[in-house]
């Protein structure tokens, strides 16, 4: 009678692990966040956010579209040492443009750079001038001003990597770009999927004005020790690039 007492014992417990785990599980399953939720492939949306550049630029056509670079991010992250949790970051200094069109996406053209001197953890014990964080990205402190300069020819800085598409096909229900992607003065092709967010359009209360509002989202992974020819200990070899482009017209 024990005996089966004990396995009874046993066999109920086993059976309330499993359903625990069962129900953590599920819980993991809905947090998993799946990067093109958004798109559908289905739209017309034709966006020509092309006109770019420092200072941004006056815009007097209504409708005009432009990268909305205050809403904008370009982020990095890697495992530290290889193993541990997550360094995270983004560059302060960057520019993208785009010609986006969801129904033919052959037509889609993406160029974008950034300064990598310009990189920013939030962290000044890693960030601040002469401190090891750009080292990350392979530049060398001492090689580059306090305040780097903008750079209007991305081609001619060593400070700089920037991608440029060669092609966009549809990709499930987003879409995947192909391109040159050019960093320490080494060019390799890569694969970014892309998801399109959509189109919204809000009317100001006070001038009745329209302003339509779109976004762009890709991410990417480089090796950046093995490929790219970065010397550090404190990343690993996958740098994961992610690119949040909010396009914007001005008020019509």
């Amino acid at each position: 009678m024990k005996t089966k007492s004990v396995k009874a014992a046993t066999i109920t417990i086993l059976g309330i692990m499993a359903l625990a785990m069962g129900v953590v599980s599920s819980c993991k399953e809905d947090n998993k966040i799946t990067l093109f939720t958004k798109s559908s492939n289905t739209g017309t949306d034709v966006i020509d956010a092309t006109i770019g550049g420092y200072p941004p630029p006056t815009y007097t056509t209504a409708g005009a579209w432009k990268v909305d670079k205050t809403h904008s991010n370009i982020m990095w992250e890697t495992k530290y040492y290889g193993t541990g949790a997550p360094l995270t970051g983004r560059f302060n200094t960057f520019e993208m443009k785009v010609y986006f069109d969801e129904a033919n996406p052959s037509n889609t053209t993406i160029y974008a750079w950034v300064v990598l001197s310009t990189f920013n953890t939030g962290e000044t014990g890693r960030d601040a001038y002469g401190k090891c964080g750009p080292g990350y990205m392979g530049i060398k402190w001492d090689t580059v001003s306090a305040g780097p300069p903008v750079v209007l020819k991305p081609q001619a800085a060593t400070d700089t990597a920037w991608f440029v598409s060669k092609s966009c096909v549809k990709y499930g229900n987003g879409y995947l770009v192909k391109g040159d992607f050019t960093f320490r003065g080494i060019t390799k092709t890569i694969e970014m999927p892309m998801s399109y967010t959509g189109k919204s359009t809000t009317t100001n209360a006070t001038t009745l004005k329209k302003t339509d509002r779109a976004g762009l989202i890709g991410k990417f992974g480089i090796n950046a020790l093995t490929e790219f020819g970065i010397v550090s200990n404190s990343i690993a070899d996958l740098v994961t690039i992610r690119v949040d482009c909010n396009m914007v017209t001005n008020a019509y």
